[in-house]
């Protein structure tokens, strides 16, 4: 038997939202990408400074409800800066299904917080602020199945964590016995950890050199998909010390640190290159300028060196290749469209035709 993570986000820290539990029941709707008929879910708390009070966490299937349960507990605390996989559950759950955890909490207030644009993986019923919606709890699942499963991690920023393209890419893989874990964090940069007048700054995380081997440890990925770059970019001079922009071989520098620690632990790295973003603003500040284009292109020209990286850049781009295509801009000339990452998908899965054996 083998033990796999079947869904994996990555949880960030967001003191700015207050009362998220203000219900105090959160349903979450999650994809089943293998069939098994157990597992077991991570309950995190990793940045809250109070424990976690779990009064109940259900899970439903076909009109089915099952107790999770903790040592055998149904109602149980997660101490503060820890995260905890609950006991194995038997319940039967098909390939390419979606089942409910609802999780009945204490705490109004919890800062440990998952995020995604997408539903088609996760979907929540709890907090939304603007398109994306936040949720608490349970960070991954895990499954004990007979199959033999490849591991592909989703590894970057907003653009990895909003699932616009992760996610349709990740349910084609399951089609291939391929379970896939997303590592992005909005705001999140390779060099630099978060560092912003930003309300949004604290859970912009660790830099992404630094985090890099902690996805490794969690997940066993064979694959990695990096795309991260834009932040390291885009955020200094708009609200984040200009000192902090990297040159292009500082940025190259960092990557080199991700290739060795790939070949290191015989993972395939498949790199992106960064997107455009001209016309982006953050904060009333425009957050491109020429120099910033020309570290892009330095870095990105870097990219394509590497063996399996895929230019992402060139087709997202609009013909003076400065800035997204319209059929890919969501609006903030910085993010995909919800309909762009589903042509971003089918690039990718055309792109990715061939590596997996």
């Amino acid at each position: 038997m083998t033990i796999v993570n079947t869904w994996t986000q990555e949880f960030s820290y967001f003191p700015n939202i207050k009362r998220i539990n203000h219900n105090k029941t959160q349903t979450m709707t999650v994809f089943q990408s293998i069939s098994t008929n157990k597992i077991r879910i991570l309950v995190n708390n990793q940045y809250g400074r109070l424990p976690l009070e779990i009064k109940s966490i259900k899970i439903i299937v076909a009109d089915k409800t099952y107790d999770i349960k903790y040592n055998k507990k149904t109602s149980f605390s997660i101490a503060a800066k820890q995260s905890i996989w609950s006991d194995w559950l038997t319940v039967h759950l098909m390939e390419n299904s979606y089942f409910k955890i609802q999780i009945t909490a204490f705490n109004r207030s919890i800062h440990t917080l998952g995020s995604t644009i997408s539903s088609d993986i996760i979907s929540c019923d709890n907090y939304q602020s603007g398109e994306t919606s936040y949720f608490f709890g349970v960070s991954a699942i895990q499954a004990d199945t007979s199959s033999l499963i490849e591991k592909l991690a989703f590894f970057g920023d907003s653009l990895t964590n909003q699932g616009t393209f992760t996610d349709a890419l990740s349910k084609v893989m399951s089609k291939e016995n391929i379970v896939t874990a997303n590592y992005g964090i909005s705001g999140n940069r390779l060099l630099h950890k978060g560092n912003s007048t930003s309300k949004w700054s604290s859970s912009f995380g660790p830099a992404g050199i630094d985090r890099f081997q902690k996805m490794i440890d969690e997940f066993c990925p064979n694959t990695i998909v990096l795309l991260e770059g834009t932040n390291d970019l885009m955020q200094p001079g708009t609200g984040t010390p200009l000192k902090e922009l990297p040159t292009g071989e500082e940025y190259i520098a960092g990557l080199k640190g991700i290739e060795k620690t790939c070949q290191k632990n015989n993972i395939k790295l498949i790199c992106l290159t960064i997107p455009p973003f001209k016309g982006s603003i953050i904060d009333g500040i425009a957050a491109w300028n020429p120099d910033k284009e020309n570290i892009r292109i330095q870095i990105n020209n870097y990219i394509l060196e590497i063996p399996h990286s895929i230019d992402l850049a060139t087709f997202v781009s609009n013909d003076e290749q400065t800035q997204l295509s319209d059929e890919f801009d969501c609006g903030d000339h910085a993010h995909f469209s919800k309909a762009g990452g589903k042509l971003i998908a089918q690039f990718l899965e055309n792109s990715l035709n061939g590596l997996y054996v």
